[in-house]
């Protein structure tokens, strides 16, 4: 009877350890792929949308509250968690991070990395995730204001496809190129790139850097941590020597069952049971550092190109409006030959789709690491807006 409870206890360990690991999955998908262009068609694309437009919400209200009270309520938590700052996504990162350490510490390393050099890791680790998310939390992005405006002005320059000479409303000058009005924290910021729900700021210019550390601070954590359970794991099966165990049954072959022989279950159900802890903190970071590889890549690549998470959606729009443009075009000069001889006005695609900002894989790196236009201070209050003399 004890076997079969903790054969239960196993496999229902592994079923919510798999039922962790794909919503985890999914949630990153729908909110790192869900905004993009290339998604917005697809069902990660429809489920984005359900989630910031609040319909699940009224969905889920409707019954009890009526439909208008519903719809009104879903605006409000919108309003206040999609369309301002808010320390939300603040407040769940320190309640992973914080309670994934206390688990580590309970669950793994107290009870298998007994070592100093292990405690030493663990603190250094840990402390440089938390060390780069309050940087980024309270640097300025570069805020753009009627002050300083004229000196962005001066340093971004205008490369007439992506960006043309327009008017800020907000602030009534001149917008920089590369620079965009947030619509979360009501500020217009250089060189934007994204607003972050989990610092609780944009991120712009001047804390690009700052965001490329935290988000190699944040993957080298769930890396270590998912290292550290597994070499925990397999030391102590190793000085068990738990491979050479002898279970009760016998194997299809007539053998004994070991862990060895029969690893899918028997070895399955002695590590949920023995290591349930190591196993399931060790998995959890394993899915969640997937995903954070697969963005710092991604704005390592971003960065090397000079360009930013705005304008890589942006420069999507020119080259789709390029293809249908060359599209209409061939289809005109297919119709008109005989009027112009068969040539047509020569365009130089490949000089309009050059980004005119690339100025080397160095020299992008360099103008992230050191801004063209350092701010009086780098600390500012998370989120604080600009205000202006009219």
């Amino acid at each position: 009877s004890r076997n079969s409870t903790s054969s239960r206890s196993s496999d229902m360990s592994t079923a919510a350890l798999a039922l962790a690991a794909c919503v985890a999955l999914s949630a990153m998908a729908v909110l790192i792929l869900g905004p993009t262009e290339r998604c917005a068609h697809t069902a990660l694309g429809r489920a984005y949308e359900g989630v910031h437009s609040g319909q699940w919400l009224v969905s889920a209200l409707a019954l009890p509250l009526g439909r208008a009270r519903a719809n009104a309520l879903a605006r409000r938590c919108q309003d206040a968690l999609c369309d301002a700052p808010n320390p939300f996504g603040q407040v769940v990162y320190v309640l992973l991070v914080l309670g994934g350490h206390k688990s580590f510490i309970d669950g793994v390393q107290s009870v298998h990395l007994h070592s100093l050099a292990w405690a030493r890791a663990t603190s250094g680790t840990f402390t440089l995730a938390l060390v780069t998310w309050i940087v980024v939390c309270c640097t300025d992005p570069g805020v753009i204001t009627r002050e300083n405006n004229d000196v962005y002005l001066a340093a971004y320059e205008y490369d007439d496809v992506v960006y043309h000479r327009k008017e800020c409303r907000t602030l009534g000058v001149a917008a920089p190129a590369r620079s965009k009005f947030c619509t979360t924290t009501k500020r217009r910021v250089a060189r934007f790139d994204h607003f972050c729900v989990w610092v609780n700021n944009t991120i712009g210019a001047n804390n690009t850097r700052w965001f490329l550390l935290f988000l190699a601070a944040q993957t080298w954590l769930v890396t270590y941590v998912t290292g550290a359970c597994a070499y925990a794991v397999w030391r102590d099966l190793r000085d068990r020597d738990a491979w050479n165990i002898v279970f009760e049954g016998y194997t299809k072959r007539g053998e004994r069952r070991t862990i060895g022989n029969d690893p899918f279950d028997i070895g399955r159900r002695f590590i949920m049971y023995h290591y349930g802890a190591a196993v399931l903190l060790g998995v959890f970071c394993a899915v969640i550092g997937v995903g954070l590889m697969f963005f710092l890549a991604y704005h390592i690549r971003l960065a090397a190109t000079n360009v930013t998470t705005n304008e890589e959606f942006k420069w999507d729009v020119v080259r789709d409006s390029v293809e249908m443009t060359k599209n209409s075009k061939a289809k005109v000069d297919d119709t008109d030959a005989d009027d112009n001889d068969g040539a047509p006005a020569d365009i130089d695609w490949d000089d309009i789709m050059k980004n005119k900002y690339d100025r080397g894989i160095l020299n992008n790196f360099l103008e992230v690491m050191f801004p063209p236009v350092p701010t009086p201070s780098m600390w500012r209050l998370p989120c604080a807006r600009e205000t202006s003399a009219p």
